[in-house]
């Protein structure tokens, strides 16, 4: 009957110990609803003028996160397409960079999700971009590291992104 008993113990809770360990989420609240991200982040500072807000993890990973509402942008217009307002946030931003003397480079598209990748080297190291729509809102998504390849910051945004969507 002991046996039965330990069968019995393993045969239902082993399941639980194996695929029971859930994925851990920080969740950021924004200007425009929450943002849940994946692992273990710890906030550092909200900028007031675009609402971006740093984060970064023990591996000192850095992000910035942001969600606005489209029409909070002076280059939006309600007759674009979702992906034409994402394609002229993009077209907004770098063109800012670019007139402060930083290298910009589009990287991706991808029309059906309806997000732009795009990277800026600040004399330091690459900042990758996500500028994408989710719902009426921007997502404003960014990775600053030297600790993860381009591929895997890549990865990373869109894996937040599709996430949030």
């Amino acid at each position: 009957m002991k046996n039965v008993k330990t069968l019995f113990f393993f045969l239902f809770f082993l399941p639980f110990v194996i695929f029971g360990q859930e994925t851990v989420y920080t969740t950021l609240t924004t200007n425009a609803g929450e943002v849940k991200i994946p692992g273990e982040w710890k906030q550092h500072n909200t900028m007031d003028d675009s609402g971006q807000t740093y984060l970064s993890n023990q591996e000192h990973v850095i992000i910035a996160i942001a969600r606005n509402p489209q029409k909070a942008y002076p280059f939006y217009k309600s007759t674009y397409s979702d992906f034409e307002n994402v394609k002229a946030f993009y077209q907004w931003d770098p063109d800012y960079r670019r007139e402060n003397h930083y290298k910009t480079q589009h990287l991706k598209d991808n029309t059906e999700l309806q997000y732009v990748i795009w990277k800026y080297h600040d004399g330091k190291l690459d900042n990758i971009f996500l500028f994408g729509v989710s719902k009426k809102d921007f997502l404003n998504l960014m990775v600053y590291t030297d600790k993860w390849s381009e591929e895997e910051q890549i990865k990373f945004l869109e894996n937040l992104f599709k996430l949030n969507k």
